[in-house]
């Protein structure tokens, strides 16, 4: 009879408490600094004293630090370290399961020019979208093979890759913005973020609220990205791009923290910065 050997990939799915206790890691990087205990408990389906219990738990082994108010909590560096190993093994374990089923995932890909069925093709990332190109006219360090018959400019599935796409990580500039309570948009320094967004020359724009698109509104600026600029935002630079994002400020923590779930998840470092955009006389 076949021994089943024990992978430590398969871990955190084997300890509740380990899954219980990475579910919760990860619910208050989303919603840090302002963490309510009973949004955890709605999300996970467990009781407030089960997520309190964990919550002390995790505050004595080092990975969530509390603040002044009573629902301040913020994860550690130790944390954000343990969010990535386990993600890290969650993503070996789901490729073992794949290789063991023999699921062979197609990509898909915009043909650069014509491409037959079973073609060898050349992977290159343009402007955040991968390309499939022709082996004699391009140095490619990552190839496919072609399902199907493309002409150029369609899409088409790619199999059996190898190697890596060369990418360059984008870069995310976050300008922050004061609230209507704080003046909105009259309170901004619109000359200055126009020398921002010149200097910048962002691939992509994105805005969060009122008061952002009223600043673009004064720019003669259109947004690329109007919801999910999160998630958007930390995609577009994972994908070589430069995002310009327009947020108030209490906004900015929830950006700057999914940042830092996809640097935990990829094992990337995405470069952010935050700049404040209001006058000299409001900050």
């Amino acid at each position: 009879m076949a021994r089943i050997r024990r992978n430590s990939s398969t871990d955190l799915l084997r300890n509740k408490g380990e899954l219980t206790k990475f579910q919760i890691l990860v619910e208050v990087l989303r919603n840090q600094p302002h963490v309510k205990q009973k949004d955890i408990s709605d999300a996970l389906g467990v009781t407030v004293q089960a997520v309190s219990k964990y919550f002390k738990k995790l505050v004595k082994e080092g990975m969530l630090e509390t603040g002044v108010k009573r629902a301040n909590y913020k994860l550690t560096s130790k944390a954000n370290k343990k969010l990535q190993e386990y993600l890290t093994n969650l993503e070996r374990y789901v490729n073992m399961v794949k290789r063991d089923l023999k699921v062979e995932r197609v990509w898909p890909a915009i043909a650069s020019k014509k491409i037959r069925a079973g073609e060898r093709v050349g992977l290159v990332m343009r402007g955040g979208v991968l390309y499939a190109v022709p082996m004699k006219e391009h140095v490619a360090k990552a190839y496919g093979t072609a399902v199907a018959d493309a002409e150029e400019g369609e899409d088409v599935g790619l199999v059996d890759l190898k190697g890596e796409v060369e990418l360059e990580h984008g870069k995310i500039l976050i300008v922050k913005l004061p609230s209507i309570n704080e003046g909105g948009s009259r309170a901004v320094d619109i000359a200055k973020i126009r020398r921002l967004y010149e200097d910048f020359k962002p691939d992509r724009v994105g805005v969060m609220g009122t008061v952002g698109r009223a600043v673009l509104n004064k720019l003669n600026i259109k947004a690329d990205i109007e919801f999910g600029i999160s998630k958007a935002s930390a995609l577009a630079a994972l994908r070589g791009l430069k995002a310009f994002v327009l947020v108030v400020g209490r906004m900015v923590n929830r950006i700057v923290d999914e940042i830092e779930l996809a640097n935990a998840k990829y094992g990337t470092s995405i470069l952010y910065e935050v700049i404040d955009g209001r006058t000299i006389e409001n900050l």
